[in-house]
């Protein structure tokens, strides 16, 4: 609008001066609006560079609100995990401390489910059980109703991927699973996902299994997303680490 304004007062400046040129009773009005449209002509670009600067701040603000909005929402999602760890450190005994423990998971997977902002996102829980052959066992989840049904096994391709991961505390990301899934996963017909995230749940060397998060939508989870991911993948390892006897935890030798 700005641009076809200084277009329009550039041609009636030239129009006003040539019809003022030539004299007729006219004249004076092709004067006045030949000044009007200088001065209009004039004024635009100091209008529209005090309007972008406005919506310069404007951006601005909405960005540090919206930065301000996310730390809160961490602050309230993240807090009660924290102060959960604090009583599962400071139970009283084992009964105690487990029940603490198995409390912890569906907060953690809440968070993970909630706090992302992909299409219909669901974390599920992957416990490792030191059997032979091991395995990745789904065992509680959240966010989206498909319930999880793989399970990753020792000596399948998928089985492995997802224990190498574990054991060299790396992650695994999927923008579209049909399409370019990482090196031994597959895409899961039944339940549609088409993104996802996959982090260890590791304390030290001690593995506990694997936290995933994935989205029916292309690209609804990304790399951006691992960091959070990972501090709840951590905060899961805390909580079931802490206290624990040392014949319940399960080591991954490298």
């Amino acid at each position: 609008m700005t641009t076809a304004v200084s277009v329009a007062s550039v041609g009636l400046v030239a129009l006003a001066g040539a019809e003022a040129g030539e004299g007729g009773k006219l004249k004076p009005l092709w004067i006045v609006l030949s000044i009007v449209m200088s001065v209009t002509g004039a004024a635009v670009p100091g209008y529209e560079q005090i309007r972008k600067e406005r919506l310069r701040k404007e951006a601005e603000q909405a960005a540090i609100e919206a930065a301000v909005e996310m730390r809160v929402t961490l602050n309230d999602a993240l807090d009660p995990i924290v102060r959960q760890i604090g009583r599962i450190a400071t139970a009283t005994n084992r009964q105690e401390r487990s029940n603490l423990r198995e409390a912890t998971v569906p907060m953690i997977l809440d968070s993970a489910a909630h706090l992302l902002d992909g299409e219909r996102v669901r974390a599920c829980w992957f416990r490792l059980d030191d059997v032979k052959p091991r395995r990745l066992v789904p065992a509680l989840y959240a966010g989206r109703a498909d319930e999880p049904v793989t399970i990753f096994e020792e000596g399948t391709a998928v089985g492995d991927s997802a224990l190498a991961m574990i054991r060299h505390n790396h992650h695994a990301v999927a923008l579209d699973v049909e399409t370019d899934p990482p090196p031994g996963w597959h895409g899961s017909a039944q339940h549609g996902y088409r993104s996802f995230i996959a982090v260890p749940v590791v304390a030290g060397h001690r593995a506990f299994g694997m936290l995933t998060v994935d989205a029916i939508d292309v690209a609804g989870v990304t790399e951006a997303e691992v960091p959070f991911v990972r501090l709840l993948a951590g905060l899961l390892a805390d909580a079931l680490a802490t206290g624990a006897p040392d014949e319940g935890l399960l080591r991954l030798g490298r």
